[in-house]
């Protein structure tokens, strides 16, 4: 396997096996869920070389944001953003998808709703009743018709990071006693429900990712959701963290991250493509992971935000403006143009 490699998504072509996944540019949108700063620009730079653009999480309702200035979907309002941003990257050839998500007790105000109640600083959390559920599942499916309507190839269901459906799938947060909590299958069923009902109301071809959360250290519980989100429907899954430690069973000479391990090893349990993440900021890292752990995608998140060439140049073999992972975070976690490298010449015409 060589990072050139084209990767087949369903029934579409990523045009190489490097991912830009979803990360959120703080700041560059209002409080009513649109842009502020040109997204097609910046995600069409990125599309150069890039398989597949992940648009940073995008909230499928105002219940359901973690940020005041994040990406809306809960309105026909907001598709033409979407439009916009799905021309730019197939003009790249780059597959292009949006990341929808609920924040759950992660959301904004001193009220939020999770699966069941939870101790969380300066905020009441709710447990949510059926018929909300209910309504958070329309608010996905809804969300994944505006992304077809879009002209987007598909969406990724955000399942990690400890946001709402992951609040649902993990035993640590997910208490109650009904259909939805319990058993494994029951703390399961909210996230391949959801998946079940977008591919109903879109079309076969339509990519549906997960991004997915591992919640268990021995991985035993991840395997069987990561199973049954693959016979559910799941084309591509993007694996990080969930609500774990890094105590995880890796070995002990594995010489990448522990949130990268989680892909690598999950790999192995499904026939999907599966993108693995972390400190993936070099040529030599990226292609390593494709050609010695047989990962089938990387995904290449800060260094993308550093140098939106850096697909096209990491395939030429030419060198990058590498990140300089600043601390205490990256600076796009205030202002994309923060970042050291960022340059007013990428947004103009």
């Amino acid at each position: 396997m060589n990072l050139e490699d084209q990767v087949q998504i369903n029934q579409k072509k990523a045009q190489s096996r490097i991912v830009l996944p979803p990360l959120v540019c703080f700041n560059w949108g209002d409080k009513a869920g649109y842009e502020t700063v040109d997204r097609a620009k910046h995600y069409g730079l990125r599309a150069k070389g890039t398989g597949l653009v992940v648009v940073e999480a995008t909230a499928i309702s105002t219940e359901g944001r973690f940020h005041d200035t994040m990406l809306g979907i809960w309105e026909d309002g907001h598709i033409h953003q979407f439009e916009k941003i799905a021309k730019a990257c197939k003009e790249e050839n780059a597959l292009s998808l949006v990341q929808i998500v609920h924040g759950g007790f992660q959301s904004l105000g001193p009220e939020v709703y999770s699966a069941s109640t939870y101790d969380k600083a300066n905020k009441t959390v709710k447990p949510m009743s059926l018929e909300h559920i209910d309504q958070v599942k329309k608010d996905f499916v809804d969300a994944s018709i505006r992304a077809h309507k879009a002209g987007l190839d598909g969406v990724e269901v955000h399942g990690a990071h400890t946001y709402l459906l992951n609040q649902f799938t993990s035993k640590k947060t997910n208490q109650r006693q009904d259909i939805y909590g319990g058993s494994l299958e029951n703390r399961c069923r909210l996230p391949l429900e959801i998946v079940k009902e977008i591919r109903q109301a879109t079309s076969p071809d339509f990519i549906i990712g997960y991004r997915f959360g591992c919640n268990d250290e021995s991985f035993e519980e991840d395997i069987v959701l990561l199973k049954a989100l693959d016979e559910a429907g799941v084309d591509f899954f993007n694996v990080s963290a969930g609500f774990i430690s890094s105590v995880i069973d890796m070995p002990k000479d594995f010489p990448y991250s522990y949130i990268t391990y989680m892909g690598v090893h999950l790999k192995n349990y499904t026939e999907k493509p599966v993108a693995c993440v972390y400190d993936i900021r070099t040529e030599m890292t990226a292609r390593d992971l494709v050609q010695n752990f047989n990962v089938p995608m990387i995904a290449a998140g800060r260094a993308l935000l550093a140098d939106p060439y850096w697909s096209k140049k990491v395939l030429a073999g030419e060198p990058i403006n590498r990140c300089h992972h600043c601390k205490p975070r990256c600076h796009y976690g205030s202002d994309g143009s923060n970042c050291p490298y960022f340059k007013e010449e990428w947004f103009k015409d």
